[in-house]
């Protein structure tokens, strides 16, 4: 019994000794790791240290740590752009394969797999917190490979499935699907991209850009009438037709539901800017109205892709590249536009008797002539005729101690006959417009011409614009 009660004392007395002895495990925490001190590098891993300042709330600064230990660790991983890559047939493109890298670098911080967290540190004295995380290179390699297996399947099924439509002159969906191809594999444009088809061995993304390219010089758009003659702010009767046909190497084919747009590139005009080709390959577009001014003026029409270039899809830059608007189908329709030809009737009274000044008449036509107007003097070649009659009034005289001012007021009457059928298309009027001069109620006549002309302009001329003759 005693011999067993001193062989415990002893033992305890050994341990008593171990623990004085030992550092003190506080201690040994506050001390930093080897991996804090010199950063760790590995043949056979890529290594990821990160450190940040710690708050109340653990959760945040722990997880900032492992966000910057990884973005630290993806810039290990170099980015290589293969022999066999399609970025190489965008040389010139330099800002293309600067964003691409960047967009790279970002996706693989994003999607990084197979990563782990090798140790961690509490800095309680600095405040801070350090982490340490790894990934395997052969682990990285081969995940980088399945994604890469991966995405080339999925773009291959598109790629194949455009080439039926486009087959099928269903144009449209081979765009769309040759879109679809394209995003499938748009993180790994940098690598490889060679499978295997019936045909024989294709890159995908050369394969892609060629069909595109393919398809834009293959497809031509034909307008019905290449000049079209009309007048200012009437409609065109006959709707634009545009003829789509693809170019095959046994003859021409006419192209159904092909997306078109129209839009003018010179003056403006209201046009149905959307419309799709029929199954005889036209596309029809009903011009509503032209309201520019211009003697010449230019509608071009184009293959629709605005569903595929749009500024709003994250792929709008890398699609600009293999859907390239400059060299996408289209063609040009000139309209001659002429203005429309009117007999103006004008009549003038001044203080109630008949005027033939003809100061105003003169203002007006050449007014109306900058707007769509083109006056004769043949009444039997006019379209319409335009009546305006004016009516000066006097008003009061203001006097004051050094002045005396004389007001007059105008009121001028419009009215529009269309000359075939006989009714009045536009009837409308200004109301006493007031000019105020000195010396005479003659000065004040004028003074209310000038303002008559502009308060025309501002009023009439908009109302007429908006006519459908």
């Amino acid at each position: 019994m005693i011999q067993t009660l001193r062989t415990v004392l002893n033992f305890s007395f050994i341990l008593l000794f171990m623990v004085s002895c030992s550092p003190n495990t506080a201690t040994a925490k506050r001390r930093p790791p080897q991996w804090v001190k010199v950063r760790p590098v590995s043949s056979e891993y890529y290594i990821g240290v990160a450190v940040v300042k710690k708050d109340a709330n653990e959760t945040s600064y722990m997880q900032l740590a492992k966000n910057q230990a990884l973005q630290d660790l993806c810039s290990e991983i170099s980015i290589s752009i293969s022999s066999n890559s399609v970025i190489h047939q965008f040389e010139d493109n330099t800002s293309f394969k600067e964003e691409f890298k960047a967009d790279i670098r970002t996706s693989l911080a994003q999607d990084l797999e197979g990563y782990e967290m090798v140790s961690s540190w509490n800095n309680k004295k600095g405040g801070e917190y350090w982490v340490y995380y790894r990934l395997s290179k052969n682990q990285y390699a081969l995940l980088k490979r399945i994604k890469l297996n991966k995405a080339k399947k999925l773009s291959q099924t598109y790629f194949e499935e455009g080439k039926q439509y486009e087959k099928q002159l269903d144009l449209f969906q081979a765009l769309n699907y040759y879109a679809k191809s394209l995003d499938a594999i748009k993180n790994h444009l940098d690598e490889d991209l060679s499978v295997m088809t019936f045909d024989g061995k294709i890159n995908l993304g050369t394969g892609l850009y060629n069909s595109i390219q393919n398809i834009f010089k293959r497809t031509q758009l034909s307008p019905d009438k290449k000049m079209i003659h009309l007048e200012i702010s009437t409609s065109q009767k006959e709707p634009i037709l545009v003829k789509a046909v693809w170019l095959a190497d046994e003859g021409e084919k006419i192209i159904p539901q092909l997306p078109l747009n129209l839009k003018f590139t010179k003056g403006e005009g209201i046009l149905n800017e959307k419309v799709s080709t029929d199954q005889f390959g036209y596309g029809a577009s009903q011009l509503s109205k032209v309201t520019s001014r211009q003697k010449l003026q230019e509608i071009t029409v184009s293959l629709d892709l605005s569903s595929i270039l749009n500024e709003n899809n994250e792929n709008y830059e890398l699609n600009k590249l293999f859907f390239t608007p400059e060299s996408a189908p289209k063609s040009k329709i000139i309209l001659n536009v002429e203005r429309l030809k009117a007999f103006m009737n004008f009549s003038e009274k001044i203080f109630g008797e008949d005027s033939k000044r003809g100061i105003l008449k003169n203002n007006l036509k050449k007014e109306l002539s900058e707007n769509f107007f083109s006056f004769t003097n043949d009444k039997d070649q006019a379209k319409v005729i335009l009546d305006i009659n004016t009516n000066v009034t006097k008003g009061e005289i203001k006097e004051g101690r050094n002045y005396k001012l004389y007001i007059v007021y105008l009121d001028c009457f419009f009215s529009l006959t269309d000359v075939k059928t006989g009714m009045e298309i536009f009837n409308d009027a200004i109301y006493e417009v007031k000019g105020m001069k000195p010396i005479s109620y003659e000065y004040a006549v004028k003074e209310a011409y000038e303002q008559a002309v502009n308060e025309i302009n501002n009023t009439i001329v908009p109302k007429l614009n908006q006519l459908d003759l």
